[in-house]
């Protein structure tokens, strides 16, 4: 199947630009492409030269797994916990049964940054209630 098959297909059947698709399923459900290929009947290489050819990032598969450990809804309570100045990383760990030093990882996994920055953030916020 050629690229523009595939859009006249999803045009006709799915009513979306093949690249609408294609973004929706990676950035809002996490879809890898193997995933997204079965949808489509088509070979998973085939969807990830589509998917760099449109300029979309690969899935962050880790909230879907976390998620799947943890619970529905696992990712949005460890954001909120973490963003809470009162929690530490100790105390969002405590509450998910893992070390603190895996809460590190899972922050830095869902923010892609690391825990450094909130933490200052959070000691200057405190520091300025006092």
């Amino acid at each position: 199947m050629t690229k523009r098959d595939l859009e006249t297909y999803m045009k006709e059947h799915v009513g979306m630009e093949l690249y609408e698709f294609i973004k929706y399923k990676v950035e809002v459900e996490s879809l890898h492409d193997y995933e997204i290929a079965r949808i489509l009947n088509v070979e998973a290489a085939f969807i990830g030269r589509l998917r760099n050819n449109f300029g979309i990032k690969r899935a962050n598969g880790f909230s879907r797994r976390f998620e799947r450990t943890y619970g529905l809804g696992a990712v949005e309570t460890f954001k909120k916990m973490i963003e809470n100045p009162d929690n530490s990383l100790s105390d969002v760990a405590r509450h998910f049964g893992f070390s603190r030093q895996n809460a590190w990882h899972v922050y830095k996994k869902i923010y892609d940054r690391p825990y450094t920055e909130a933490y200052k953030r959070k000691r200057l916020k405190k520091r300025q209630e006092s």
